[in-house]
């Protein structure tokens, strides 16, 4: 246990113990000048000493620690209780381990053994099957356990359940990778985007691109994509999401737009629109466009290659479907030891306290303060000895 303070930049308030100092330093009592004969006898070459003389030193000592016990209050003193520590260690063992590689991995480590899996189950439950959420239980482990007890993690050499974004946990760990692998969910057959394709006579060479593609996205991801072509006067399908259109835009194009749809379309002209792609030179290659409830793709020339040189690049197919079916979700899947949580800098598990162990002092040194200022007044208005009233 011990004096704590949670504001530590009110200690900025101490400079201010210069101001008493110094005025008791340069005041001076008024003085009365009166000669006498004695004066002609002292001789030229003596000369007077200077000392330093502190006028009543008890009201300085008192209003320096008026001063420096208002500090102490801005700082938000607080009594801090030792931190509970729990009777050992917390080790977390994450499906897909094996029982055996795990206490080998623990060294026959004391502590309570759990399964990193929803409500932490205890070891010797049957293990998990289903995926879990290995991030966010990390995470929540972090925060609930109390800040003195040590935490051992065991994961298998390919982890699952993550979010995109290394977790960071604020109290030291340790980090065990052991032979085996997370189930990550049942992804079974990945979404079909059906594309909606309706073109003119004139785009018959943009469909071989268009189709080469749609060839990449389904070798990237087996049957995402289904293709379906016709002319230009053949109505969109009611509930087609994903519209290529190459053919001069007409008003039922725009309509199928606002209502929600997201279309790439050719041949059209202006500056509306935020630039999605540029050539080399900066100049725009396609806009995207909001309309109602959907947007539009809205390429200035042609799905060619002379209107845009971008399509032969080999990165055009990630191009395209980022334009049209949004970014890619986030890994959820990595090799252990490139998914260790990292450390925060500059919080240790043994520093960090409840806040139900911190007792806020303010009332105390509040009371002091008024006690000292009561003090502080009652000597600086007493009369001193000689003087007049």
């Amino acid at each position: 246990m011990g004096l704590g303070f949670l504001f530590p930049l009110g200690f900025a308030a101490l400079a201010a113990l210069a101001v008493p100092l110094v005025l008791h330093l340069v005041r001076r009592l008024d003085l009365v000048r009166t000669e006498f004969a004695a004066l002609r006898w002292i001789g030229a070459r003596t000369r007077p000493q200077r000392r330093v003389h502190i006028e009543r030193p008890w009201l300085l000592l008192l209003r320096l620690s008026l001063l420096a016990v208002l500090a102490l209050l801005l700082a938000g003193p607080v009594w801090q209780s030792p931190a509970a520590r729990g009777d050992g260690g917390f080790i977390a063992v994450a499906p897909g381990v094996d029982r055996a590689a795990a206490r080998a991995a623990a060294h026959a480590e004391e502590g309570e053994w759990h399964w990193l899996a929803p409500g932490f189950p205890a070891f010797e439950e049957p293990q998990p099957a289903a995926s879990v959420p290995l991030a966010s239980l990390l995470r929540e482990l972090d925060a609930a356990l109390s800040p003195g007890r040590p935490l051992h993690i065991i994961v298998p050499e390919e982890v699952a359940g993550l979010d995109g974004e290394r977790p960071r946990l604020v109290r030291e760990f340790a980090w065990s990778v052991v032979p085996g692998r997370m189930a990550g969910p049942s992804t079974g057959k990945p979404a079909s985007l059906r594309l909606e394709v309706r073109h003119d006579a004139d785009a018959e060479g943009a469909l071989v691109y268009l189709q080469a593609t749609v060839a990449a996205w389904n070798v990237q991801r087996p049957g995402c994509c289904e293709l379906a072509t016709a002319s230009s006067d053949v109505p969109v399908a009611a509930d087609a999401t994903h519209l290529v259109w190459l053919a001069p835009i007409s008003e039922d194009v725009g309509r199928w737009v606002e209502r929600g749809g997201t279309a790439l379309v050719s041949g059209v002209a202006g500056d509306e629109g935020e630039p999605l792609w540029r050539d080399a030179a900066g100049r725009p290659l396609a806009r995207v466009i909001a309309r109602g409830q959907g947007c539009m793709v809205a390429l200035p020339g042609a799905l060619e290659p002379v209107d845009l040189p971008i399509l032969l690049d080999a990165d055009f197919p990630q191009r395209l479907w980022r334009a049209l079916a949004g970014s890619s979700p986030a890994p959820t899947r990595a090799v252990a030891a490139q998914a260790e949580p990292l450390q925060e800098t500059g919080t240790r598990h043994g520093e960090r306290r409840d806040p139900a162990d911190a007792r806020p002092l303010d009332a105390w040194f509040a009371l002091l303060a008024a006690m000292l200022l009561l003090a502080e007044r009652l000597l600086a208005t007493r009369r001193r000895r000689g003087e007049t009233a």
